[in-house]
């Protein structure tokens, strides 16, 4: 098992903020130009540079090595960078999907050949249908929840403010080994 722990401490929790920071003020900066090669590469850096956050933000809050403003401006950071290229996925029709199939699978594991007089593959796609039609309903609140946040967070002046103060606490912090909040 790989141990993370080390992630909390310095330098990486200033470094994710400085890293990340400047790559939400470049993907701010540089927009939405779905012609460019660019802004997909930029895209897909920001999300692998979101996940980095997250994870060291993880760790970071679980050493207790940084400061609780650190850690609300990483997790925010790691929203920023994260949520952007996962709005057009359609989570809750794949959810409902799997859990359709999977609840399908495992009755046709169960299921005698013949339900109260009904064939299998009737009850099995009823089961399927109804599976995945319930799971769809549920997880698309959860969907719609994501979309409306990454919405708040992707929005170009939240990521300029959210890569600024990300940009200056993890400085502060390189610098002065403290975090903004102790210059208030």
């Amino acid at each position: 098992m790989v141990d993370l722990s080390a992630l909390g401490s310095e330098p990486y929790p200033e470094t994710a903020l400085v890293v990340g920071g400047l790559m939400a003020l470049f993907v701010a900066a540089y927009g939405r130009r779905d012609d460019s090669v660019v802004d997909e590469i930029g895209t897909i850096v920001a999300f692998v540079i979101g996940i980095g956050v997250a994870v060291v933000c993880v760790s970071a809050a679980l050493e207790g090595t940084i400061a609780n403003f650190s850690l609300a401006v990483m997790a925010l950071l790691a929203l920023c960078l994260f949520l952007k290229p996962l709005k057009g996925v359609p989570w809750s029709g794949i959810f409902g999907l799997l859990a359709g199939a999977a609840a399908a699978y495992i009755a046709s594991i169960s299921l005698p050949s013949e339900v109260l007089g009904v064939e299998e593959w009737k009850v099995l796609l009823i089961i399927f249908f109804v599976v995945g039609g319930i799971v769809f309903f549920l997880t698309r609140f959860f969907e719609d929840l994501m979309a409306i946040s990454s919405t708040v967070v992707s929005w170009k002046v939240s990521m300029v403010i959210i890569g600024l103060l990300a940009v200056v606490e993890g400085v502060v912090i390189f610098i002065e080994g403290a975090t903004l909040t102790s210059y208030l």
